[in-house]
């Protein structure tokens, strides 16, 4: 099944911050929302995840409304930007299983998801007794992952997860998303982190001016036919472009930075020869 938003509007008082979204995103993928900041990708988040309601439009998840009293909550979850700062048990264990005793999971099932989703995201199960707040930050944004994914949602939205990691927690963060997205798992990434679509990303979907554009296949993005409309593009790719314009002949359509500089020096060595 998939996620099916037809001609949604919402407003702030007067101000429209969406108008006429449309799109549709498949299941067991990660889909990236790139937009910057002040384009409605977190009011997008909010709808999809039920907990604003589209002032015109419908929002179908699997076929039902996210936001009818009779939608199973635990389907979706929604992490907002720096979840971490809303852990608030006293060790990392009661953290975990907080939400599964509200969702009334016997304990032998508690202790298996949350056991599940410390292997997930990387973390040690002899980190259960320990006080959340002394973790590190990537730590502790991994178990305010864990915590949501110990629900096993069929759909997972993460607004600007990579936000304030350093660049192994970037790395350990986006491993995660591959093990999730390997167990079937649908991710939303809402980002403004163009970079982040050579690292992970099935679709992109692009937020800019109240409306939506996508999905896209990640190479179409990448490397769209003419001028793309939007200032979106990594900054590699944009040099890529740049040296193409110049007549230099680079075969492929690279997807990482290592891959354009590949593709320019095998260019350069074909041009010696």
């Amino acid at each position: 099944m998939t996620v099916v938003l037809e001609d949604v509007s919402f407003s702030y008082f007067e101000d429209d911050v969406l108008h006429d979204v449309n799109f549709t995103l498949g299941k067991g993928l990660v889909h990236l929302l790139l937009g910057r900041t002040g384009s409605g990708k977190s009011t997008l988040a909010l709808i999809l995840a039920g907990l604003l309601m589209p002032r015109t439009g419908s929002v179908r998840i699997d076929g039902s409304d996210p936001a009818a009293k009779d939608f199973e909550r635990s389907q979706v979850q929604l992490a907002f930007q720096f979840p971490e700062s809303q852990i608030f048990e006293m060790t990392v264990e009661k953290e975990l299983e907080y939400g599964l005793r509200n969702f009334g999971f016997d304990p032998r099932e508690i202790t298996g998801r949350r056991d599940w989703a410390l292997e997930c995201v990387g973390l040690s199960s002899e980190m259960l007794p320990r006080d959340p707040g002394k973790l590190s930050f990537g730590e502790r944004r991994k178990l305010a992952l864990a915590s949501i994914i110990a629900l096993k949602p069929e759909y997972l939205i993460l607004d600007e997860p990579l936000a304030g990691l350093d660049w192994r927690g970037r790395e350990n963060l986006i491993e995660a998303i591959r093990k999730l997205r390997d167990q079937g798992l649908t991710t939303i990434i809402l980002t403004h982190e163009t970079d982040i679509v050579s690292e992970i990303g099935d679709t992109v979907t692009i937020a800019a001016g109240k409306t939506v554009t996508g999905p896209l296949a990640v190479e179409d993005f990448l490397h769209p036919e003419g001028e793309p409309g939007h200032d979106l593009l990594p900054e590699y790719i944009l040099t890529f472009r740049s040296i193409l314009k110049t007549g230099v002949a680079v075969n492929g359509k690279p997807r990482r930075v290592q891959d354009v500089a590949r593709a320019i020096a095998d260019s350069l060595t074909n041009q010696d020869l």
